[in-house]
C-alpha cells in the first residue's frame, strides 16, 4: 500500500510568544490536541505542530501534515488567505486545508505569518476577522438590548420585531461609514468548541456581532489598502466595545469568527 504523501509548512510567531498560549488557543478549536515530549502538539488526523528548538528558531513551528490537493483556484477568485497565490498547481484540501487554516488563524491572532511548503509567505492582517460572538447563559429582550447598546451606537435600530418575539431570534443594525453596518444577531448558541465544558451551554444564547461590508467582495481581499484597514479597524473597535458591554451586562464568553476565545479586557 502506498504511503500517503506528507508535507510541512512553517508557522512563524514573534519570539516572545509563549508556547502555552499557542496550545491554549489550539484547544479552543481542537480540544483533543495534546502536547507531547519536546513541546510537540498532536492536532489529530496525523497532523503535528513541532517547535523549533534551535537558538535561532524561537517562535518557529513546523506544521507536519498529509498533503491533500485539489484543482487550482479559478482565475480571479478572491482569496483572503492567499492560498491561490501560494498553491497555483492545486489548492490544499481536506486535512491539509484545515491544518493550514488553523496555522493562518494562529498567525492572525498572534501577529505572525505562515510560510508554505512552496516558500510563499502568508501574512494575515489582524483585522481580517472582525466578527465576534458573545455566548451567554442569559438572553436579553429586544428592547433591553437596544437600550443597552444605545450609548455606544445611538443610531442603532432594532429589526422589525413582533410583540411576542422570543428573547432569541431577533437582530439590531448599527450604521458605519461608507455604507457598512454592524449587525447584532441574537439566537440559540452554536455551542463553540472552546466552551463545551460549560454546563449551561446547551441553553445558551449567542449575540453575534457581524461587520457587513458594503462591498460583498471585500472580505476576500488578501492585502487591504490603508483606507480599508482604517474601516476594518473602526468596525472591530466598535464591535469589541459592544461585545465587552454585553459580556459585562449578562455574562458569558467572547469568541471570534474562527472559534478562538477573546479576552474582553482586550476589547476596551
Amino acid at each position: 500500500m502506498t504511503e500517503p504523501v506528507r508535507t510541512s509548512h512553517r508557522l512563524q510567531l514573534p519570539r516572545d510568544t509563549d508556547p502555552a498560549e499557542v496550545l491554549t488557543m489550539i484547544r479552543n478549536v481542537r480540544p483533543e490536541a495534546r502536547e507531547h515530549e519536546e513541546g510537540v502538539i498532536e492536532l489529530g488526523e496525523d497532523v503535528r505542530l513541532v517547535p523549533d528548538r534551535t537558538p535561532r528558531g524561537v517562535g518557529r513551528w513546523t506544521l507536519e501534515t498529509p498533503q491533500v490537493r485539489e484543482d487550482p483556484a479559478p482565475e480571479g477568485m478572491g482569496d483572503s488567505h492567499g492560498y491561490a497565490r501560494a498553491f497555483p498547481e492545486g489548492m490544499p484540501f481536506g486535512v491539509e486545508r484545515d491544518s493550514l487554516d488553523l496555522a493562518w488563524s494562529l498567525a492572525r491572532r498572534l501577529y505572525g505569518a505562515v510560510v508554505t511548503d512552496g516558500h510563499v509567505r502568508l501574512e494575515p492582517h489582524p483585522y481580517h476577522v472582525r466578527d465576534l460572538t458573545v455566548t451567554s447563559p442569559h438572553a436579553l429582550a429586544p428592547e433591553s438590548l437596544a437600550q443597552l447598546i444605545a450609548p455606544l451606537e445611538p443610531e442603532a435600530e432594532l429589526d422589525r420585531v413582533p410583540e411576542d418575539a422570543p428573547r432569541a431570534g431577533y437582530g439590531l443594525t448599527a450604521p458605519l461609514a461608507g455604507g457598512d453596518v454592524i449587525e447584532v444577531r441574537v439566537g440559540r448558541s452554536s455551542r463553540p468548541a472552546a466552551l463545551t465544558a460549560l454546563d449551561w451551554l446547551e441553553d445558551a444564547v449567542d449575540y453575534q456581532l457581524v461587520h457587513v461590508t458594503a462591498d460583498e467582495e471585500e472580505d476576500a481581499i488578501e492585502t487591504p489598502d490603508a483606507a480599508t484597514v482604517e474601516r476594518w479597524q473602526d468596525a472591530y473597535r466598535r464591535i469589541g466595545l459592544i461585545a465587552g458591554l454585553i459580556t459585562e451586562s449578562v455574562g458569558g464568553y467572547v469568541t471570534d469568527l474562527e472559534g478562538l476565545l477573546v479576552d474582553p479586557a482586550d476589547l476596551a
